[in-house]
């Protein structure tokens, strides 16, 4: 399946490429190396999203990379990156779109268009994928090889990260804007029917989601915009969708966020203003921080996942270019470099 998905992808590049046709002489001509992604939101409607790349060799970071490699714009507040195989899909949230490039070179290949306020892209086999919406009350079904919307699935509710787990996919009602329904669930879609199954009931506004190393779902929740209820970290059993344990934060004046997990799934990070981790064995939340906030911003964070190397994005004043710090395992200062407006997502390619 995945072949398919590359050849015809190829095939795609060669006979529709519409950015520019002509591309411009390679600044990075053996690809742009190991690294990462930074994907900077910019400013909501200035059209100014723009793509970083940190490549490990050289310890350089490069900015505007899809500017430079397509001579064209990002777009309209990027969200989100999702790699397959030697692509990635970004998600331009009020552009409506996601860009499909090649990982390791920035090079446009193709776009999907069509969609209403996309968040988050999931691959669920080669030939079907999955769009979470900020205004939709369903999730999109799009064609990677084909770029057509498929259909929608009807979910009541907006919807956010997702994370697939056997023949099932998870979907964080996280927003409660223009919601009728609560947004204190995470629903359960039925790839084989593309269907809403079931849904588990956890504390408001679940921000983020990954799967460990036992393929348990954890589940971090902010208590609502308005700081109805107290944060909380789930764990949760996706067989039986029942809640294994569930970690309280001290107040609900807090707003947790951004949780992620390291490559080996037995570590897991979050923003709390400063940056947490914990054990996926752990009881308690943690009384220390990982690394302190100081006097930054911090946005967002990725964990390396061979290299355990943990990557914070400070947002600033959500005006001015903000910066990506560079942590060790141990949680000592690596390096620092400025990015683009509003650093909102970490990728490895």
């Amino acid at each position: 399946m995945k072949n398919l998905l590359y050849f015809i992808i190829s095939i795609l590049f060669i006979q529709s490429c519409s950015i520019d046709s002509n591309n411009p002489d390679p600044i990075f001509p053996k690809g742009l190396g190991k690294g990462f992604y930074v994907v900077n939101q910019g400013g909501f409607t200035a059209g100014n999203a723009s793509l970083s790349f940190f490549n490990y060799d050289t310890a350089r970071m490069t900015n505007n990379v899809f500017y430079k490699m397509n001579n064209a714009p990002l777009g309209d507040v990027a969200q989100s990156m999702t790699f397959v195989g030697d692509y990635a899909f970004i998600v331009i949230n009020n552009s409506g779109m996601i860009y499909i490039i090649n990982a390791q070179t920035g090079y446009f290949i193709q776009k999907i268009v069509g969609l209403t306020s996309p968040r988050y892209f999931l691959m669920v086999d080669g030939q079907k994928a999955y769009v979470s919406d900020f205004l939709d009350k369903g999730i999109t079904v799009v064609n990677p090889n084909t770029l057509e919307i498929l259909g929608v699935i009807q979910t009541g509710k907006s919807t956010e990260n997702m994370v697939m787990i056997g023949t099932r996919v998870f979907a964080a009602n996280w927003s409660a804007y223009n919601q009728t329904g609560s947004n204190n669930t995470i629903q359960v879609i039925d790839v084989a029917f593309d269907a809403l199954v079931d849904s588990i009931q956890v504390v408001k506004e679940p921000n983020s989601m990954v799967v460990d190393k036992n393929n348990k779902l954890w589940v971090l929740c902010s208590g609502g915009y308005l700081n109805e209820e107290i944060p909380a970290l789930h764990c949760i059993n996706p067989d039986n969708l029942e809640i294994i344990r569930t970690m309280y934060f001290e107040s609900n004046e807090l707003s947790p966020e951004h949780l992620t997990i390291n490559g080996t799934g037995d570590t897991l990070y979050y923003i709390n203003q400063s940056v947490y981790r914990l054990g996926i064995n752990d009881t308690q939340l943690p009384d220390q921080a990982f690394v302190h906030k100081g006097n930054h911003n911090f946005f967002t964070l990725g964990v390396d996942p061979e290299k355990s190397q943990v990557v914070v994005t400070d947002a600033g004043n959500f005006v001015q270019n903000g910066n990506v710090f560079r942590y060790s395992p141990d949680g000592i200062l690596i390096d620092s470099a400025q990015v683009g407006i509003i650093p909102g997502f970490i990728g490895y390619n």
